[in-house]
């Protein structure tokens, strides 16, 4: 399995002028290390909660639907990674001479409001097997809490904030501040 980002956020969910103002910088001097300053906060907030801040595509290529422990409910649901799931845009399975076939997402039921969203199998469907066994499944989808920074929930947008504190006064490599983990805590990934 592979997951690549397609298009990227259009904004972040901390602008320039809150992380300015929150640092109490007066003038723009410092605007292109902030801007990689909030750029990398999101990124890291995403990364260690597994989550997508604001809408953005990503395309996952699979070698088969089964064998990670995302096919669930009898094999008849397909968990997606990054929540909140906006949208599947297109599923495309490979032929054994590479020959791709589209797949309509209108033929599987989209959940949107199960964390993490889910593509479920209609009844009497099934999910379309590929003809080659690497990379053989591509599904192409958009995930985050919608396009304005505002929709993004505020503890998030405030951990991001001192997040960008922390490594602004201490570097790229600063420490996760307890703060930032206790904001985070609803969304944090547990691992088995």
């Amino acid at each position: 399995m592979s997951l690549s980002l397609v298009t990227p956020p259009a904004a972040e969910p901390l602008s320039l002028e809150q992380a300015r103002a929150r640092l109490r910088i007066a003038d723009t001097s410092q605007d292109a290390r902030l801007t990689h300053l909030i750029r990398s906060a999101r990124q890291r907030v995403e990364g260690d909660t597994g989550r997508a801040c604001l809408s953005q595509t990503w395309l996952e290529r699979r070698d088969a639907w089964d064998g990670d422990g995302r096919l669930c409910a009898f094999g008849t649901q397909f968990k997606l990674p990054k929540p909140p799931l906006i949208s599947i845009d297109a599923i495309t399975t490979y032929d054994a001479d590479d020959t791709p076939m589209s797949h309509d997402p209108a033929d599987f039921f989209i959940d949107t409001a199960s964390e993490p969203g889910r593509l479920a199998l209609r009844p009497n469907g099934h999910f379309p097997e590929p003809g080659r066994n690497i990379a053989g499944i591509e599904i192409r989808f958009t995930c985050g809490y919608g396009d304005d920074p505002d929709d993004v929930p505020a503890p998030v947008v405030e951990a991001i904030g001192q997040l960008v504190e922390a490594m602004y006064e201490g570097g790229l490599d600063a420490g996760m501040p307890a703060s930032v983990k206790a904001l985070l805590s609803p969304w944090w990934r547990i691992s088995l």
